[in-house]
C-alpha cells in the first residue's frame, strides 16, 4: 500500500502524466500559449491539507490537491460546435490518464473535471478542460 507522497512527489507525478490528444505538456502554468501548435496541458499550484485526526494515524487525514488544465482553443476562435466536441473527448482522455495514475501514486485519487469557455492565460481566454485532482490515503 503506497504511503502519502510529499507535495513535490505528487506534483512530479502529475507533471509526468500525459493525456492522449494533448500536443504539449508543461510542468507549470505557461505565461502564454500558442494554440496554433495544438492543445496544451499543465498543472496549477498544488494544495495540501490535513483534516480532522480521527486516529493516531496522522497521515490518513492528509490530502494533496492540484489543478490540471487542458487548453483547447482561444475563445472566439473556431466554432462553438468544434470546440465543444473536443472538450468531451479530452475529458475522457484525462479520466483515463488519472485512472492509470492512481495505483502507483497513492491509495486513492479523486477528481472533478469541468469545462469552460473562458479560462485565462496571459491576458487571453480559452476553451479548456479544468480538473481538480485530490490524493488521499483512505
Amino acid at each position: 500500500m503506497p504511503s502519502m507522497p510529499s507535495n513535490a512527489n505528487f506534483l512530479a507525478a502529475i507533471q509526468a502524466m500525459t493525456v492522449t490528444g494533448v500536443d504539449r505538456h508543461y510542468d507549470e502554468p505557461p505565461a502564454s500559449v500558442d494554440i496554433s501548435a495544438g492543445e496544451c496541458a499543465f498543472p496549477t499550484m498544488p494544495d495540501a491539507a490535513r483534516g480532522e485526526q480521527v486516529s493516531t494515524c496522522v497521515y490518513q487525514s492528509m490530502t494533496r490537491s492540484i489543478g490540471y488544465v487542458i487548453i483547447v482553443e482561444a475563445t472566439g476562435q473556431g466554432t462553438q460546435p468544434q470546440n465543444y466536441a473536443k472538450l468531451a473527448a479530452l475529458m475522457d482522455n484525462l479520466e483515463t490518464a488519472l485512472n492509470a495514475l492512481a495505483p502507483g501514486t497513492v491509495n486513492f485519487i479523486e477528481y472533478e473535471i469541468s469545462t469552460t469557455g473562458n479560462y485565462p492565460v496571459g491576458g487571453s481566454e480559452y476553451w479548456a478542460v479544468v480538473a481538480t485532482i485530490t490524493a488521499r490515503d483512505q
